[in-house]
This record gives structure tokens, C-alpha cells and sequence, in this order.
């Protein structure tokens, strides 16, 4: 098992509708994208032929949220 202390201000949570999805949210994006970023470096394939890993860390959706004026 491998863990990854998430930085301050970045939540995760695992999603119910997408299966083996995870969700970054936080206010500072610089955070956020640092934090995934640890967790692509946590999971790379290491001691093994990776031709033969097709799985992996990908973006989905990103998302800004705005506040209202």
C-alpha cells in the first residue's frame, strides 16, 4: 500500500459514480496540482517492464470555480 500526505487546503475523495476516480479539491491550485502530482510520482511502475502497465494517472476535468460579483 502506498500513502501520500496530502499538502494543507487539499481535500480527496474517492468518487461513487466513476469507479478507481479521484477527486483533488482545494482553494489554491498550485496546491492541488502539486499534491496530484505526488500521486503520479507514488504510483510509477518500478522494477517492471512498463509495456506492460496500460494503467495510469490521467486528468479528467478541470475546473475552476469563480465567486459571484
Amino acid at each position: 500500500v502506498r500513502k501520500v500526505q496530502m499538502l494543507n487546503g487539499v481535500s480527496i475523495v474517492r468518487s461513487e459514480k466513476v469507479k478507481d476516480e479521484l477527486v483533488l479539491e482545494g482553494n489554491d491550485t498550485e496546491l492541488v496540482s502539486r499534491s496530484a502530482a505526488l500521486i503520479n510520482q507514488i504510483c510509477h511502475v518500478k522494477n517492471k517492464d512498463i509495456r506492460k502497465f496500460l494503467d495510469g494517472i490521467y486528468v479528467s476535468e478541470k475546473e475552476t470555480i469563480r465567486e459571484e460579483e
